[in-house]
Protein backbone atom coordinates (compact mmCIF):
# COMPACT_ATOMS: atom_id res chain seq x y z
CA UNK A 1 0.00 0.00 0.00
CA UNK A 2 1.61 3.27 -1.28
CA UNK A 3 1.92 6.11 1.60
CA UNK A 4 1.23 9.51 0.82
CA UNK A 5 1.99 12.64 2.99
CA UNK A 6 -1.08 14.95 2.21
CA UNK A 7 -0.45 18.72 2.98
CA UNK A 8 -3.68 20.61 2.43
CA UNK A 9 -3.26 24.62 3.42
CA UNK A 10 -4.12 28.01 1.99
CA UNK A 11 -0.69 28.16 0.97
CA UNK A 12 -0.78 32.24 0.69
CA UNK A 13 2.43 31.86 0.06
CA UNK A 14 4.20 29.18 0.48
CA UNK A 15 7.38 29.78 2.76
CA UNK A 16 9.81 28.20 4.38
CA UNK A 17 7.91 27.13 7.34
CA UNK A 18 5.74 25.23 5.30
CA UNK A 19 9.13 23.15 3.63
CA UNK A 20 10.33 22.81 7.73
CA UNK A 21 6.79 21.51 8.67
CA UNK A 22 7.57 18.48 5.77
CA UNK A 23 11.42 18.03 6.58
CA UNK A 24 10.52 17.57 10.08
CA UNK A 25 7.87 14.72 9.25
CA UNK A 26 10.27 13.19 6.83
CA UNK A 27 12.66 13.10 9.88
CA UNK A 28 10.21 10.66 11.66
CA UNK A 29 7.98 8.90 9.34
CA UNK A 30 8.31 7.19 6.18
CA UNK A 31 6.30 7.98 3.27
CA UNK A 32 6.46 7.02 -0.63
CA UNK A 33 4.94 10.63 -2.11
CA UNK A 34 4.13 14.06 -0.76
CA UNK A 35 0.70 15.79 -2.20
CA UNK A 36 0.40 19.54 -1.85
CA UNK A 37 -3.04 20.30 -1.96
CA UNK A 38 -4.13 24.31 -2.28
CA UNK A 39 -7.43 25.56 -1.00
CA UNK A 40 -9.77 26.69 -3.08
CA UNK A 41 -12.11 29.33 -1.88
CA UNK A 42 -12.32 29.89 2.06
CA UNK A 43 -15.12 30.99 4.61
CA UNK A 44 -12.13 31.31 7.20
CA UNK A 45 -9.37 33.58 5.28
CA UNK A 46 -9.35 36.08 2.57
CA UNK A 47 -6.98 35.27 -0.34
CA UNK A 48 -6.79 38.09 -2.45
CA UNK A 49 -4.69 36.50 -5.47
CA UNK A 50 -6.08 34.39 -8.42
CA UNK A 51 -6.43 30.58 -8.60
CA UNK A 52 -4.28 30.78 -11.51
CA UNK A 53 -1.23 32.80 -9.41
CA UNK A 54 -1.93 30.61 -6.68
CA UNK A 55 -1.84 27.41 -9.09
CA UNK A 56 1.95 29.15 -10.19
CA UNK A 57 3.18 29.31 -6.57
CA UNK A 58 2.17 25.92 -5.80
CA UNK A 59 4.31 24.33 -9.15
CA UNK A 60 6.68 26.75 -7.75
CA UNK A 61 6.84 25.35 -4.36
CA UNK A 62 6.77 21.67 -5.49
CA UNK A 63 9.67 22.33 -7.81
CA UNK A 64 11.81 23.66 -4.93
CA UNK A 65 10.43 21.15 -2.55
CA UNK A 66 11.98 18.17 -5.39
CA UNK A 67 15.31 19.81 -4.36
CA UNK A 68 15.04 19.75 -1.27
CA UNK A 69 13.77 15.97 -0.72
CA UNK A 70 14.18 12.59 -2.45
CA UNK A 71 10.71 11.82 -2.81
CA UNK A 72 8.17 13.08 -5.42
CA UNK A 73 6.44 15.59 -4.53
CA UNK A 74 3.01 16.19 -6.31
CA UNK A 75 0.84 19.29 -6.49
CA UNK A 76 -2.85 18.74 -5.99
CA UNK A 77 -5.22 21.10 -7.62
CA UNK A 78 -8.30 19.17 -6.98
CA UNK A 79 -9.76 22.03 -4.60
CA UNK A 80 -8.29 24.99 -6.68
CA UNK A 81 -10.07 23.47 -10.01
CA UNK A 82 -13.53 22.68 -8.27
CA UNK A 83 -15.64 25.26 -9.81
CA UNK A 84 -18.61 24.02 -7.48
CA UNK A 85 -16.73 25.63 -4.35
CA UNK A 86 -17.55 22.45 -2.51
CA UNK A 87 -16.31 22.51 1.17
CA UNK A 88 -12.52 21.24 1.81
CA UNK A 89 -13.55 18.18 4.04
CA UNK A 90 -15.60 16.80 0.68
CA UNK A 91 -12.84 17.37 -1.90
CA UNK A 92 -10.30 16.31 0.60
CA UNK A 93 -12.34 12.73 1.08
CA UNK A 94 -12.86 12.54 -2.65
CA UNK A 95 -9.44 12.41 -2.83
CA UNK A 96 -8.35 10.01 0.06
CA UNK A 97 -11.10 7.68 -1.14
CA UNK A 98 -8.17 6.21 -3.77
CA UNK A 99 -7.72 2.43 -3.15
CA UNK A 100 -4.52 0.87 -1.95
CA UNK A 101 -3.33 4.21 -0.59
CA UNK A 102 -2.74 4.91 3.45
CA UNK A 103 -3.05 8.75 3.85
CA UNK A 104 -1.86 10.81 6.43
CA UNK A 105 -2.46 14.43 6.87
CA UNK A 106 0.14 17.28 7.74
CA UNK A 107 -1.47 19.90 9.91
CA UNK A 108 0.04 22.69 11.97
CA UNK A 109 -1.30 22.71 15.49
CA UNK A 110 -3.31 25.13 14.91
CA UNK A 111 -5.00 23.87 12.40
CA UNK A 112 -5.17 20.58 14.31
CA UNK A 113 -6.72 22.64 17.03
CA UNK A 114 -9.93 23.57 14.52
CA UNK A 115 -10.49 20.84 13.04
CA UNK A 116 -8.79 17.43 14.29
CA UNK A 117 -11.59 16.48 16.92
CA UNK A 118 -14.13 17.35 13.96
CA UNK A 119 -12.59 14.40 11.94
CA UNK A 120 -12.37 11.52 14.77
CA UNK A 121 -11.35 8.41 12.24
CA UNK A 122 -8.15 10.76 10.50
CA UNK A 123 -4.63 9.89 10.13
CA UNK A 124 -3.32 13.22 11.47
CA UNK A 125 0.47 14.33 11.57
CA UNK A 126 0.60 17.27 13.54
CA UNK A 127 3.72 19.65 13.45
CA UNK A 128 4.54 21.93 16.86
CA UNK A 129 3.48 25.42 15.89
CA UNK A 130 4.72 28.29 18.45
CA UNK A 131 1.85 29.68 20.84
CA UNK A 132 -0.66 26.55 20.22
CA UNK A 133 -0.50 24.04 22.81
CA UNK A 134 -2.99 20.81 23.50
CA UNK A 135 -5.53 20.24 26.41
CA UNK A 136 -4.00 18.97 29.21
CA UNK A 137 -6.86 15.67 28.26
CA UNK A 138 -5.17 15.33 25.37
CA UNK A 139 -4.41 11.57 24.64
CA UNK A 140 -1.99 10.82 21.79
CA UNK A 141 -3.08 7.55 20.03
CA UNK A 142 -2.83 5.99 16.30
CA UNK A 143 -4.53 8.51 14.26
CA UNK A 144 -2.71 11.35 15.67
CA UNK A 145 1.09 11.71 15.89
CA UNK A 146 2.44 15.03 17.09
CA UNK A 147 5.91 15.78 16.27
CA UNK A 148 7.98 18.01 18.37
CA UNK A 149 11.43 19.26 17.60
CA UNK A 150 12.28 22.29 14.95
CA UNK A 151 9.81 24.55 14.54
CA UNK A 152 8.55 27.89 12.80
CA UNK A 153 6.90 31.09 13.49
CA UNK A 154 6.51 32.23 9.97
CA UNK A 155 3.31 32.32 8.65
CA UNK A 156 2.07 33.03 4.99
CA UNK A 157 0.29 36.04 7.07
CA UNK A 158 3.75 37.64 8.69
CA UNK A 159 5.24 37.19 4.79
CA UNK A 160 2.12 39.52 2.99
CA UNK A 161 2.37 41.64 5.75
CA UNK A 162 6.48 42.32 5.17
CA UNK A 163 5.38 42.74 1.16
CA UNK A 164 2.88 44.92 1.84
CA UNK A 165 5.09 47.14 3.57
CA UNK A 166 7.74 47.00 1.16
CA UNK A 167 9.48 44.67 3.90
CA UNK A 168 12.27 43.17 1.31
CA UNK A 169 12.79 40.65 4.41
CA UNK A 170 10.06 38.68 2.85
CA UNK A 171 12.35 36.95 0.43
CA UNK A 172 14.67 35.66 3.32
CA UNK A 173 11.29 33.56 4.31
CA UNK A 174 10.11 31.79 1.14
CA UNK A 175 12.33 30.22 -1.82
CA UNK A 176 13.67 32.47 -3.95
CA UNK A 177 11.85 31.70 -7.68
CA UNK A 178 8.42 32.25 -4.97
CA UNK A 179 10.19 35.54 -4.24
CA UNK A 180 10.81 36.60 -7.50
CA UNK A 181 7.17 35.36 -8.89
CA UNK A 182 5.67 37.69 -5.77
CA UNK A 183 7.88 40.42 -7.07
CA UNK A 184 7.44 40.21 -10.61
CA UNK A 185 3.61 39.39 -10.79
CA UNK A 186 3.47 42.34 -7.86
CA UNK A 187 0.95 39.99 -5.89
CA UNK A 188 0.31 40.71 -2.01
CA UNK A 189 0.73 44.55 -2.20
Amino acid sequence: MKKILLFPGAFNPPHNGHVLAIEVALKRMSFDEIWIMPSGKRNDKTISVTYEERRDLGNLFVEYLQTKITIPVKLMTNELDDRKQRPTEEILAEVKSQPEIHFSQLIGLDGYLKVGKKIPNEKFVVIQRPGYALSSDFAQNDNVVILDGAVSDISSTSVRILIQNHDLKYKELVPEKIATYINEHEIYL
